[in-house]
């Protein structure tokens, strides 16, 4: 349920805390963009605020006449390279499917994420006309979210695609479905099988810092429930 007492609505993302996703269940994929060394942890933070604020193309500009802090920080973290930008450090591959925990578990643990994170919201439609209140934040909300961004960053990296990367820098690997499960590696483990590689450091450093701005994206929601109303699209 939501944090604000009284919402007749569900979470967004899902009427229960997703499960969490189990490796042996993961699926065959071939990527047509190649496999990412780094999950998208950036793109699951931004999907759960578009869930949060909604308004589809506008989601930003409720944001920011909701907090004005809130939306400068995100527009900071945004402007940053995690390994998703215009030339993200990726690995390319040939022939059939392979197992990819990778994408599954990091797909689960950023539902997991994205459910913790929307429990301030309390949105659905009355008459047609959206409900759409932001509140409820407490310490323990935020414990809960860090904690789930924990599971996603140990849970970071295709270790398959790392080592590709760092083996053989700019090729192209044939496929092996029977001996490939692309294992997703923590931040830490990642660390020390990048060995120093120079590309892959800065990425490393940034990781490191990823969870102090996070929190203080959760800081911004503090304070009493606001009502978002759709007719002026203020907040009061």
């Amino acid at each position: 349920m939501p944090l604000i007492q009284g919402c007749s609505y569900q979470n967004p993302v899902s009427a229960g805390l997703p499960a969490i996703p189990n490796a042996a269940g993961a699926p065959n994929l071939a990527p047509i963009q190649g496999d990412h060394i780094f999950g998208d942890v950036i793109g699951a933070i931004e999907t759960a605020l578009q869930q949060i604020f909604g308004g589809g193309a506008n989601w930003q500009m409720r944001m920011r006449s909701f907090n004005p802090t809130l939306a400068t920080l995100w527009q900071g973290l945004d402007g940053v390279d995690f390994g998703h930008s215009a030339n993200p450090p990726i690995t390319q591959r040939v022939g059939v499917p392979e197992p990819d925990e990778h994408s599954h578990m990091f797909g689960g643990y950023s539902r997991r994420l994205q459910w913790h994170l929307c429990k301030v919201v309390c949105t659905g439609f009355a008459g047609g006309v959206e409900q759409r209140r932001i509140g409820g934040a407490t310490r323990a909300w935020r414990n809960n979210v860090l904690a789930s961004f924990d599971d996603l960053i140990n849970h970071l990296v295709d270790s398959t695609a790392l080592g590709f990367y760092i083996a053989t820098p700019g090729g192209v690997r044939m496929a092996n479905a029977a001996a490939v499960r692309h294992v997703a590696l923590s931040l830490g483990a990642a660390r020390i099988n990048a060995n120093g590689n120079m590309i892959l450091a800065p990425f490393f450093v940034r990781y490191d810092s990823l969870r102090g701005t996070l929190e203080g994206l959760l800081q911004r929601f503090d304070g009493s429930t606001k009502t978002f109303l759709a007719s002026s699209s203020t907040w009061i």
